[in-house]
C-alpha cells in the first residue's frame, strides 16, 4: 500500500489569494459600462436645479417689488392729482402705502414734482436687498405720473 502523498504547506498572505490578471478586453468592458453613473449624475443635475430655481425665485421677488413701487408711485401721483391736493401729499401718499406693504425693510422716499404742463411725477428710490430677503442690497427707482386737475 501506498502512502499518501505530502504536499508541502505554504504560507497564505492574509489578504487572499494574489488577484488574477484581467485581460485587456475586460478592463475595456468595465470602463464602457455605466454602473454608478447614476450616483455621480444626480449631485451635479441636482446643484444645477437648484441654482436655477433659486435664481427664479429671485427674479420673481425682484419683478414683484418692481411692480408694488411703480403702483404705489402711481397711487400718489393720481392722489396729487386730485384737486385741492399738493405733490407732496402724493409723495406722502405713496409712502403711506410702501410703509403698508413693506415696513422699513426698503429704505424708500418719495418726491414729488409738478412740470409746466401740470403733469405730477411722483419719484421712488428704494434699496431692495439682492439675495433672496436678506443680503447686499441694490438701488431702484421708479415714476408714476398723473394729469393734474386744476390743470385742465
Amino acid at each position: 500500500m501506498r502512502s499518501p502523498a505530502r504536499t508541502r504547506c505554504t504560507p497564505t498572505s492574509r489578504t487572499g489569494p494574489a488577484p488574477r490578471r484581467r485581460s485587456a478586453r475586460s478592463v475595456r468592458e468595465r470602463l464602457a459600462a455605466e454602473d454608478g453613473v447614476a450616483v455621480a449624475e444626480f449631485p451635479m443635475v441636482a446643484v444645477l436645479i437648484v441654482m436655477i430655481a433659486l435664481l427664479i425665485i429671485q427674479a420673481a421677488l425682484i419683478m414683484h417689488t418692481r411692480n408694488t413701487l411703480v403702483d404705489a408711485a402711481v397711487q400718489g401721483a393720481h392722489h396729487a392729482a386730485l384737486m385741492g391736493a399738493t405733490p407732496q401729499d402724493g409723495a406722502d401718499r405713496a409712502e403711506q402705502l410702501l410703509g403698508a406693504r413693506f415696513g422699513e425693510a426698503l429704505d424708500a422716499e418719495a418726491t414729488a414734482v409738478v412740470d409746466d404742463d401740470g403733469t405730477i411725477t411722483v419719484h421712488i428710490d428704494a434699496r431692495l436687498p439682492l439675495i433672496g430677503l436678506f443680503g447686499p442690497s441694490g438701488a431702484m427707482s421708479v415714476e408714476g405720473r398723473a394729469r393734474d386737475e386744476a390743470a385742465w
